[in-house]
């Protein structure tokens, strides 16, 4: 609907692919359970790659150019898909997904902003990079940088004031010790949060979703008036539903930004989520389908395209009986092995 918030998720786990039969997924024992990691958001960049977006996200941001961008590009080209280009950004354990040459919204910009944590040494060292490029950015009064990327989407830089850490399902990931993703090394620690902007009344009814969905930790809060939706996620991220205030300009039309999440409970979620009538096939990638959970475990993923309000949609159907709190895509991956993580996207 138009003004009503809109997510899209990729719910995935982590570990050694497992056939169309598997049926016991196991657990990683983190403190938020069963969502333990925001893995990426996916941002359409543009009908073309270009040196600008290759200097802000790899030279300037300090992310790590992943070579798997180009190969999961070639995957969907084979298959139909209308994707022309991809470059994945890796920030410590977390990435940006860049597409290029989408034919529908093909720049997409999130409703609210993204949050990147780095070291104290880091983050000055960002700053100069950014003044050095003439790149678009502002100082808050906490010492974090405001950024806006080439096509639009807000950025915030913070300092990382804990133990030197990647963001995962372990509370500690020594970036010293830790293997890299490919790509080698980022400058940043990772993606600490994705905030984003719902219409008035839309908080309260996104958590029930998440408690009832996912069975995760989410409560709403308030910054001033505000009302906020804050989900945790394994130890030290979240996702941020902050209500739009009587009198702010509307929230604008969601154009198919999404997140990526991990859940430890890849095929209860997935069950609740066709029972619900919310598993979406998304006809950007024609060789994903998930009409099925053995469909989802064999691609180790599914989407969901809805938020819907449980309080709304008390009982389950193939059809959803209540508009959308916010429009989603969900892809939930599974794997078999002693160490799966499982992965949502959200979209406002």
């Amino acid at each position: 609907q138009e003004g009503s918030p809109m997510l899209l998720f990729r719910v995935a786990s982590a570990a050694a692919a497992p056939s169309s039969s598997t049926t016991t997924i196991p657990h990683l024992p983190v403190r938020y359970e069963p969502l333990i990691s925001l893995e990426h958001v996916n941002i359409n960049a543009g009908g073309t790659w270009t040196e600008q977006l290759s200097r802000f996200w790899f030279s300037v941001m300090g992310g790590a150019d992943d070579p798997r961008g180009a190969v999961v590009c070639s995957q969907v080209q084979a298959a139909g898909g209308p994707m022309q280009g991809l470059h994945w950004a890796n920030f410590g354990l977390q990435q940006f997904h860049l597409p290029v040459g989408e034919p529908e919204d093909s720049v997409q910009v999130v409703r609210g902003e993204v949050g990147l944590a780095y070291t104290t040494e880091e983050l000055a060292a960002l700053q100069r990079r950014l003044e050095d490029a003439s790149a678009t950015h502002a100082v808050g009064a906490d010492g974090s940088l405001r950024i806006t990327c080439p096509v639009g989407n807000r950025l915030r830089a913070v300092e990382w004031a804990g133990a030197e850490t990647w963001f995962g399902p372990k509370l500690l990931l020594d970036p010293r010790e830790e293997r890299p993703l490919p790509g080698g090394p980022s400058r940043g620690l990772g993606i600490q949060y994705v905030r984003f902007d719902v219409p008035e009344g839309a908080a309260a009814g996104i958590c029930r979703f998440y408690l009832r969905l996912f069975g995760a930790t989410a409560e709403v809060g308030r910054e001033g008036r505000r009302p906020v939706c804050v989900v945790r996620l394994g130890h030290h991220q979240s996702l941020q539903f902050a209500e739009a205030l009587p009198g702010e300009p509307p929230v604008r039309r969601y154009d198919g930004h999404h997140v990526a999440l991990y859940t430890n409970d890849f095929a209860a979620v997935y069950e609740r989520s066709r029972e619900a009538g919310l598993v979406w096939n998304n006809p950007r990638f024609p060789h994903l389908r998930y009409d099925s959970l053995a469909h989802a475990l064999r691609h180790s993923e599914f989407r969901l395209k809805d938020l819907t309000d449980p309080a709304r949609t008390p009982s389950p159907s193939h059809t959803p009986t209540a508009p959308p709190l916010t429009r989603s895509a969900t892809l939930t991956r599974t794997r078999a092995s002693s160490s799966t993580r499982s992965s949502t996207r959200c979209v406002p």
